[in-house]
């Protein structure tokens, strides 16, 4: 009973003080916050917030824990402190959920679990790259990052492609106002599981990915974040436009070098699934 009392408590007074503990999924924040550690923040007047503090923002369907790096009114600019540049979107002041109070660093015991979780017997996610309308996608080499040393595939781990986007670039020929990279929709529909079911092992796979793009011209520059989705959080309208990457007609005649990275998620029911996700490139 004692018990019970005191962690009714410790919850009240989290709800009460705004307290929020939360894991770290990714390494956007390295070297000092890495995957695996658990942070907590606590919620802020929105008046409050300053250059320089790490937040805790919800961005676009998702929680963010980022460096506020440049205030615009009602707009922040974040960014973390293991990239480059700066998001590519910003966030209103409503979107803060809380400031980082404390980094407990539980990491080495989220990538000791990850180890001894062999997920697969070999790396089970593949893309297949075609275009139209035009425009022209060159699928370059593939790079992996979880593996054992057998080859097997452990959660967490990724697969990450580059592919040279471009179109209109022979002298003369127009540009469409727009073009994107998209999953297309019609081949990966029959991929995925029934509504309410799980599948087989392979559209399990289907709704167990974390798939982000970035992209930067192929002159040089920075690179600039295009999307970063989970296939599990998919609606039917996410579905119906697969959208991954959008570039103007007059940015792609130059050319664009993209990365798209598959992360595998830890789903059991995936384990000892395959899939190939379809990319399709053209006119948007």
């Amino acid at each position: 009973m004692r018990k019970l009392l005191v962690v009714a408590a410790l919850a009240l007074l989290s709800v009460m003080c705004g307290v929020r503990l939360s894991v770290v999924n990714g390494e956007s924040m390295a070297p000092n916050i890495r995957a695996g550690d658990i942070v907590m923040t606590i919620s802020v007047p929105n008046q409050q917030v300053s250059v320089g503090s790490i937040l805790l923002v919800s961005e676009g369907g998702r929680r963010l824990l980022h460096r506020l790096r440049r205030i615009d009114g009602d707009r922040l600019w974040m960014k973390g402190d293991a990239s480059v540049s700066g998001d590519s979107r910003p966030v209103r002041r409503s979107d803060v959920l809380g400031h980082l109070a404390l980094v407990i660093p539980t990491s080495h015991i989220f990538h000791a679990m990850r180890a001894a979780a062999r997920f697969t017997d070999s790396w089970p996610i593949s893309i297949s790259l075609a275009s139209g309308g035009g425009a022209i996608a060159e699928l370059g080499p593939r790079s992996t990052v979880g593996a054992d040393a057998q080859g097997r595939l452990l959660p967490g781990g990724y697969a990450l492609w580059s592919i040279t986007l471009s179109a209109c670039s022979a002298s003369g020929s127009s540009c469409a106002a727009n073009y994107a990279l998209r999953l297309d929709s019609s081949a990966l529909a029959p991929l995925l599981p029934p509504a309410g079911s799980v599948g087989t092992a392979s559209q399990a796979l289907a709704r167990a990915l974390r798939i982000a793009t970035r992209c930067q011209p192929l002159s040089g520059g920075a690179w600039t974040d295009a999307s970063d989705r989970f296939t599990g959080e998919w609606s039917a309208t996410d579905l119906a436009s697969g959208l991954l990457v959008q570039q103007s007609g007059a940015t792609v005649r130059s050319g664009v070098r993209c990365e798209v990275k598959a992360t595998l998620l830890g789903v059991p029911a995936a384990a000892g699934g395959s899939l190939e996700l379809p990319l399709l490139w053209g006119p948007a």
